[in-house]
C-alpha cells in the first residue's frame, strides 16, 4: 500500500527575517539599492508599483492580478500591479499576495510608497498580515516610502533592516533619526555626489546603524 505524501506546510517559523524598510526622497538611491538587493528575474516576485518603476510584467487592474495569482498558485509568478493607489486596492493586493505565499516557494514582495495607501496607525488587516507573517511564509518584503512619518507603524516593527537615504523634509529626518539611532544632522548630511555615488545609512535590528556608499 502506497503512503500518501504529506503536503508541505505553508509556514516555517525558522525562516530568517530579511524584510527591509527603504526610506528616502526621490534621487536618494532607493532604486540603486534595490537593483543591488533584488533579482528581478527570479521566478516569484510581485510588486505594488503605481508609478511603473520596476521592470516586471505588468497588470493594470486588481482583477487581472487575482486571475494571474489563481493561475500561478504557489508556482512561478512575476508581476507588477499598476493601479490608482487607493487603500482599498492596496488591501486587495495584499490579500492576494498572502494567499500565494508559501514557505517552500520563496517570493519577493515589493510595496512602493506605502505612505500613499496606509495611515499613521496600525496597519490595515491584509497589509498587516503580510507585514507580520510573510517571513515564515517564505516571503521577503521590501516596503518603500519617501514619507515615513505618514506610513503605518506596524511595518517599523516587522522589518529586520532599515535603509535610509537622503530625505527631503525636516519632519522625515527627525522621524528617521529616532528609528535609526542616528543624529538628525548626520541624516541631513547624506549626499548624492554628481550621480557618481550615493550615501545611505542602514541598520540591522537594534544594532548600530552604518553609513555606506553606492558607487556607480
Amino acid at each position: 500500500m502506497t503512503r500518501r505524501r504529506q503536503p508541505l506546510k505553508r509556514q516555517d517559523p525558522s525562516l530568517p527575517n530579511n524584510n527591509i524598510l527603504i526610506v528616502g526622497a526621490s534621487g536618494s538611491g532607493k532604486s540603486a539599492f534595490l537593483r543591488q538587493t533584488v533579482d528581478f528575474k527570479q521566478p516569484r516576485i510581485v510588486a505594488w508599483d503605481p508609478e511603473e518603476d520596476y521592470a516586471l510584467p505588468r497588470v493594470r487592474s486588481i482583477e487581472a492580478f487575482v486571475k494571474l495569482a489563481k493561475k500561478a498558485g504557489f508556482g512561478p509568478i512575476r508581476c507588477a500591479v499598476t493601479v490608482p493607489p487607493t487603500e482599498e486596492a492596496f488591501e486587495q493586493w495584499a490579500d492576494v499576495v498572502f494567499r500565494i505565499a508559501h514557505a517552500a516557494a520563496p517570493m519577493t514582495v515589493i510595496a512602493d510608497e506605502i505612505a500613499d495607501v496606509t495611515r499613521v496607525a496600525k496597519a490595515p488587516p491584509n497589509w498587516g498580515q503580510v507585514s507580520r507573517k510573510i517571513r515564515k511564509y517564505g516571503g521577503t518584503l521590501l516596503a518603500i516610502t519617501q514619507r515615513p512619518q505618514e506610513a503605518d507603524k506596524t511595518i517599523m516593527n516587522q522589518v529586520e533592516y532599515t535603509w535610509c537615504g537622503a530625505l527631503k523634509t525636516q519632519a522625515s529626518a527627525k522621524y528617521m533619526a529616532g528609528e535609526m539611532g542616528v543624529p538628525v544632522e548626520q541624516l541631513q548630511d547624506l549626499k548624492n555626489i554628481h550621480r557618481k555615488q550615493i550615501q545611505y545609512w542602514i541598520r540591522k535590528g537594534t544594532e548600530t546603524a552604518k553609513k555606506e556608499t553606492i558607487k556607480f
